[in-house]
């Protein structure tokens, strides 16, 4: 996996954040997409998520789930659903990865040992961008960058 240095721009974004087996992450992806089209919002961007895992869940994770639509959009007090303003990573770590490339966990490694060998500090939210690929799922995978300078161990 190639680590290239980029930045992470989205507006006007519709989120959920839910409790989810890990093994299911991508289910509420697609029915977030599919909410925002049938409430006749225009999606302009793929589907995006971060995740936290849970104490003594090992199996479950914490997913915020966005995506970006045509324009501000007013929820219903009560909504599950939060409207964001802009997530904006002026700089990032980022990988892409598919299935291929074996388990999400060595993506995280590579991002993680590319930054301690360049002298950086990663935030523990990584954010994962879902590109549709011929049909397969592919993951852009930034990890954003809060410091440079020397390995403090």
């Amino acid at each position: 996996m190639k680590v290239q240095y980029k930045a992470l721009s989205l507006l006007n974004l519709i989120s959920i954040t839910q409790i989810v087996k890990k093994d299911d992450w991508l289910l509420p992806a697609i029915a977030l997409r599919n909410q925002v089209v049938h409430n006749d919002i225009y999606p302009i961007g793929p589907v995006l998520f971060t995740y936290s895992p849970l104490e003594n869940e090992p199996e479950y994770g914490e997913y915020m789930y966005c995506v970006p639509v045509n324009g501000r959009v007013n929820m219903e007090e009560g909504s599950s659903y939060e409207y964001i303003d802009a997530i904006l990573i002026e700089e990032a770590l980022c990988v892409r990865f598919s299935d291929e490339d074996g388990d999400i966990e060595d993506a995280y490694r590579v991002l993680n040992e590319f930054a301690e060998k360049n002298h950086m500090k990663l935030d523990s939210s990584f954010y994962h961008v879902c590109l549709d690929v011929y049909g397969d799922m592919w993951l852009d995978i930034y990890a954003p960058i809060t410091e440079v300078g020397e390995l403090v161990r």
